[in-house]
């Protein structure tokens, strides 16, 4: 299925790109398959709904803990992609700078020393369907 995401006048086809090595890692890499002007995506597809996804993973190890939250956000999205019609595309709807999700970690401090890790805020998705 097809995800695209919003680059100023253009949309774009992307590819989730989540790396626990990464400064934003939830990110996203341009496929540079198709590309629209922001109008004439419009001018196709209509959003008929929006999701929100978010993941959490506790793990004694740092690394561990990280890497496990950002494998069930991608499982997550890829049970909405596996669940789109074929004539719908999945939109990253999250904005750098205004609300695009970054991890977080939580770790306790009694008994067994665990690392949790969040997403500060959700990962905002919309669900955008051709135009008839």
């Amino acid at each position: 299925m097809t995800m695209v995401r919003r680059y100023g006048s253009r949309v774009e086809v992307v590819e989730p790109d989540f790396k626990a090595e990464a400064m934003t890692e939830v990110g996203f890499r341009r496929t540079g398959e198709r590309r629209w002007d922001l109008a004439e995506f419009l001018d196709e597809y209509a959003m008929v709904r929006g999701v929100e996804i978010n993941a959490e993973f506790t793990d004694v190890v740092q690394d561990t803990a990280e890497r496990g939250m950002l494998k069930a956000l991608m499982d997550k999205l890829a049970g909405i992609q596996d669940a789109l019609r074929s004539d719908e595309i999945l939109s990253v709807e999250s904005e750098v700078g205004k609300d695009y999700p970054r991890t977080r970690y939580d770790r306790t401090t009694t008994g067994d020393q665990e690392f949790t890790y969040t997403l500060d805020r959700p990962l905002r998705l919309g669900i955008f369907k051709k135009r008839a």
